[in-house]
């Protein structure tokens, strides 16, 4: 029987679904219901009353071109890019006011007509560092709960796998997560993640990240 993963359909997932076909693993997009382990990002991890016992993504997210007010564009309120960004103001004292967008590709645009005079962007938009999470000391972007020990194995296996498979041919493994997200996103979007982010499995270090992050869930 295969071990069921929930996960988020973001940049977390894309290593478990170009690796689902191989692998002993059942990859459900959903944050509700029973599994074996669930990806996600670490804030909704935190958020979710979650352990976040592995990362598997790091570098997501920027500031373009720098961060500084008066106007800050982010992508969804209570969002990870939220919650790191108003971090982010407090620990570099950047007095500004955000404005939310429904997608990241509605940022750029906010920027580019002067809406917003920065922005929180995907790398896959904008490759530029440091990124958010360095900015504010997160160990990652996206991590994994284990909750059947008996499960990681395989749940390791899988990403690292996933990991591999994206590194030695990015554009199949972006042709394939754009098809079987059940979400639209552009396939470019999904290859320039593939390209610019940090992809591995390692044991999360919290040095009171779980902490930064729940002093500004309660805000968002």
């Amino acid at each position: 029987m295969a071990v069921k993963v929930l996960a988020a359909p973001g940049p977390v997932s894309y290593p478990l679904v170009v690796a689902e076909d191989r692998a002993n693993i059942s990859l459900e997009f959903s944050k509700e219901g029973s599994a074996d382990a669930v990806a996600d990002s670490v804030v909704s991890l935190i958020r979710r009353g979650l352990r976040v016992d592995y990362v598997t993504v790091r570098e997501l997210m920027t500031v373009y071109p720098e961060l500084r007010g008066p106007r800050v564009g982010v992508w969804r309120r209570g969002s990870a890019a939220d919650v790191l960004v108003r971090a982010a103001m407090d620990m570099y004292g950047v007095r500004a006011s955000l404005v939310y967008a429904d997608e990241w590709q509605q940022l750029y645009r906010m920027l580019s007509s002067g809406e917003v005079d920065s922005a929180v962007l995907s790398i896959a938009m904008v490759n530029r560092r440091p990124t958010l999470e360095a900015m504010v000391g997160a160990p990652g972007a996206c991590g994994v709960s284990v909750l059947n020990a008996d499960a990681l194995g395989y749940v390791r296996e899988a990403y690292e796998l996933g990991v591999n498979m994206m590194r030695r041919d990015p554009e199949a493994s972006a042709d394939l997560i754009a098809s079987r997200l059940p979400i639209r996103v552009p396939r470019d979007f999904v290859l320039g993640i593939i390209r610019s982010a940090e992809y591995f499995f390692r044991p999360a270090e919290d040095v009171g990240f779980t902490r930064l992050v729940m002093k500004y869930l309660g805000n968002a």
